[in-house]
């Protein structure tokens, strides 16, 4: 009897540590993609030189990656200029313009409910103006 109690313990062990291995793995991959999809709108603002003219080329990124976030909290909400799980503000310098991007890492779990939110931001180079 003291074998198969054991054993119990070590499968409960196993599964445990396989769990918090899945969850890691998760997490990676749901900040992998939130950094993937702000480079990219980086990219394509830098590409065509300004948000506006981007705005149809990363909309279509987003359909076709799936990234699709909403209710981002409170700074969203406000925000006109975020939808879909970025927001986009635009920053007039001496020399032109530039981009700041924020999208958003969502910790979401289907039991739990949403844990967290953390914001990742990133900015274009200036694009001047003529």
């Amino acid at each position: 009897m003291r074998e198969a109690i054991g054993g119990a313990v070590l499968i409960k062990l196993v599964m445990f540590f396989i769990a918090i291995y899945v969850c890691f793995l998760a997490i990676a991959v749901n900040y992998s993609i939130t950094y993937r999809v702000k480079n990219q709108i980086i990219n394509l603002i830098e590409a065509y030189e300004g948000a506006d003219n981007a705005m149809p080329y990363i909309e279509q990124y987003i359909a076709d990656i799936g990234y699709y976030r909403t209710a981002l909290g409170n700074v969203a909400y406000n925000n006109p200029n975020c939808s879909n799980g970025y927001c986009i503000e635009e920053i007039d310098s001496t020399r032109g313009t530039y981009y700041k991007i924020t999208t958003y890492v969502v910790f979401d779990f289907p039991i739990v409910g949403r844990l967290a939110n953390f914001p990742v931001t990133g900015e274009t180079r200036v694009i001047y103006s003529l």
